[in-house]
């Protein structure tokens, strides 16, 4: 029996409000008492097609512009951290890129370079390609995208972060080998949806405080200004001229 990366190939996770404890972290919460028992890892190659993007690099212009196919192009920059793909990029080819190319509703985008989250395509984005500095996952229709996207946010990215490249700032990269050769516990699928799910609300949560702090953050300076403000000085401190 082997050890994986999300444990033995016979695991037991007691799971509490606080979050889904080791080998998961806190942006998985569960409801106390909720225990997922995983009958055996499977390799994440094995459930899902893993795929490098392609090339960012500009093609030469030919004699007539009716000649390119321009596509959407998703790149690092427009990945968010609660699964929002900020607007995309335009990339014009040649020749036509191959379907398996186009992101779809429900693959995992992670960052092959510093990856810090995993973005799950929550919807449909017609004509959109990516870059090779993303990897995309696709699941089987038997596992749950958002239970696998919320493993590799939690633990997954952490353990892959290892392969160290340069010598000033160091780089953390990841491959398409190294994410085909992790550990997924197969738990059912019921409880994939269970844990999913609460990830996908753990994102929403952490969005709309963050909005709510920023909002208290505006008024508050908005209230100490009002209060601070001396009149008839402007705002580099000197007394305004009056006529």
């Amino acid at each position: 029996m082997t050890t994986g990366l999300f444990g033995s190939a016979l695991t037991r996770v007691n799971i509490s409000r606080q979050g889904c404890g080791k080998p998961y972290s806190a942006g998985c919460s569960l409801i106390r008492g909720w225990e997922a028992t995983a009958v055996k890892n499977v390799k994440l190659g094995e459930i899902a097609g893993i795929f490098n993007g392609v090339p960012d690099a500009r093609q030469h212009e030919l004699l007539y512009k009716a000649s390119f196919i321009t596509y959407n192009f998703i790149q690092p920059k427009h990945l968010g951290v609660f699964n929002d793909i900020h607007s995309a990029s335009e990339i014009k080819r040649k020749t036509p890129i191959s379907k398996s190319y186009f992101v779809r509703k429900n693959d995992i985008i992670l960052k092959r370079l510093n990856p810090d989250v995993a973005t799950l395509v929550l919807k449909d984005v017609p004509n959109t390609t990516f870059s090779s500095n993303l990897i995309i996952i696709r699941l089987q229709k038997n596992y749950f995208p958002a239970y696998i996207a919320c493993l590799l946010e939690n633990q997954g990215i952490a353990l892959l972060n290892g392969n160290i490249v340069g010598s000033v700032a160091a780089i953390n990269s990841i491959s398409v080998k190294a994410l085909a050769a992790l550990d997924i516990p197969a738990v059912t699928y019921e409880r994939q949806i269970t844990i999913g799910r609460m990830w996908l609300l753990h994102k929403k949560r952490k969005r709309l405080l963050g909005d709510l702090i920023a909002a208290d953050q505006r008024l508050m300076a908005a209230v100490i200004k009002g209060v601070t403000q001396i009149p008839g000085r402007n705002n580099n401190g000197d007394f305004q001229k009056r006529h």
